[in-house]
């Protein structure tokens, strides 16, 4: 019975591989195949951003004070993805404000011990593509930088009150 089922699954495997070459004079044929394919858009944290703490407010200077990021903000977006960084002050007014090159304003630094001593400042993010918060992702093996700063105008700094305790939460969020 074994030899009959071998015999015959090879008269079958004869018979389909002469089909096969009969299809054109040459031997050989050819067929497309289409294929399609998706890129999903995705952006994460790649590195979390931090501030020298404490800040150092110089109440004696005459020109506005910019501190930059100890560890810059780094996001890591699927290539060509345009996203922007919108920012919250937990102790200003500003609330899901686009963060540009140009800054956000409203945003404050509160004395814990006296939160009627506050601070104004300005939230920039210096490495957005075009002046208006855009940023662009290259791929998730190069992360953009945010490039964040805090701002204090010299008439802030000048009218603050010396305590030890300034502090505010920004949120961050990322819209794509």
């Amino acid at each position: 019975m074994k030899k009959v089922l071998i015999i015959a699954a090879a008269g079958l495997l004869g018979s389909l591989m002469g089909n096969a070459w009969a299809a054109t004079p040459s031997g050989f044929s050819s067929t497309n195949i289409t294929l399609s394919a998706q890129v999903d858009i995705a952006c994460q944290e790649a590195q979390k951003g931090t501030f020298p703490a404490p800040l150092i407010i110089d109440t004696q200077s005459a020109v506005e004070q910019v501190f930059p990021a100890s560890v810059d903000e780094k996001i890591a977006c699927t290539s060509g993805t345009v996203f922007t960084v919108r920012v919250t002050s937990a102790n200003g007014s500003a609330v899901n404000q686009t963060c540009t090159s140009s800054g956000v304003n409203s945003m404050a630094l509160k004395s814990l011990g006296s939160p009627a001593d506050v601070i104004a400042y300005t939230f920039l993010c210096a490495g957005d593509t075009d002046g208006l918060g855009h940023f662009t992702g290259a791929g998730f093996g190069i992360p953009k930088a945010i490039g964040m700063s805090i701002k204090v105008a010299s008439a802030d700094a000048q009218a603050a009150v010396a305590h030890a305790d300034y502090a505010d939460t920004v949120t961050m969020t990322i819209f794509y």
